[in-house]
């Protein structure tokens, strides 16, 4: 079984579908069909449900995808530590909503990456997606909100790693809505963020203007201001949560839904080590 036998099979099992990843990959697709039946005759079992749509990976075609997973990752990683590679990886976060706990991820890649270099640039979604598009960046860690589509460029490949819901934080309790955005003083990150775009969803909605909205981009002063209540915050809840905020109120859900996502260019080919930290910051994103 060789590393290219194995990434062709991944690829299937992404895809769902042999022409799909044959096309990918730039092979015939009665190559691609030979090399899975292969695969398949190798195990002695049926690793894909064959119909007309496609392919789906049956019990056992999921436990070989998952091994070959990490078999392929650890080849890349191999190679790059005996060729002593050094790569460059440009990362973009939205620093208002990038979870405390990536710190000690990024120690840890480079426990486990010596040799690569990890740069770290931090601004609003829209700049985050014009610099993955330009190829100024590698990856990006992007919030949006649930009804918008900012990923319509087809240049851009995105994948979900968790939702979350924006809500008000300070002194709201007992207050009706309409009061809080037609008298109360607003706060978000900028005005560039799904926050704004959300806030001025909602008020347009209602007919509603307020023009006492600022913008705080430091989260420990957003916090301090609605503590003392000097204002109504909108942040994400899994925010307040890790802030140890208890009392909070959601938006509407039409106006709170939000997902994280990380997306890349679609000529971008995932290194090990971005792969790597993509499966990493999954379950940091979850908590």
């Amino acid at each position: 079984m060789d590393i290219e036998n194995m990434r062709a099979f991944n690829k299937v099992a992404e895809l769902k579908s042999i022409s799909a990843a044959a096309n990918e990959l730039h092979h015939l697709q009665s190559n691609m069909s030979n090399k899975i039946k292969n695969i398949e005759k190798q195990f002695n079992t049926q690793l894909f449900f064959r119909h007309s749509n496609g392919v789906e990976l049956t019990q056992n075609g999921e436990k070989l995808y998952q091994q070959f997973k990490k078999m392929i990752l650890l080849w890349e990683e191999t190679t790059a530590i005996i060729s002593n590679k050094e790569e460059n990886i440009l990362i973009g976060i939205p620093q208002s909503t990038f979870p405390m706990q990536f710190n000690t991820i990024i120690k840890d890649f480079y426990s486990q990456f010596p040799n690569k270099k990890l740069s770290i640039v931090s601004a609003t979604t829209n700049e985050l997606i014009y610099k993955i598009v330009n190829r100024e960046l590698t990856i990006a860690y992007v919030a949006e909100l649930e009804k918008d589509n900012l990923f319509q460029d087809k240049q851009i490949i995105s994948e979900m790693l968790s939702r979350d819901k924006l809500v008000f934080i300070g002194k709201t309790k007992g207050i009706p809505l309409q009061k809080i955005l037609t008298e109360e003083r607003l706060y978000v990150f900028n005005k560039q963020c799904y926050s704004y775009r959300a806030l001025i969803n909602l008020m347009n909605d209602f007919n509603i203007q307020n023009t006492s909205i600022s913008e705080i981009n430091i989260v420990e002063t957003l916090f301090d201001i609605c503590k003392n209540e000097l204002g109504i915050g909108i942040i994400p809840e899994s925010i307040a949560v890790k802030y140890n905020i208890q009392v909070y109120e959601t938006l509407p859900d039409k106006y709170s839904e939000l997902r994280q996502m990380f997306i890349y260019h679609k000529d971008h080919t995932i290194s090990s080590a971005e792969k790597w930290l993509i499966e990493k910051s999954k379950p940091v994103f979850k908590n």
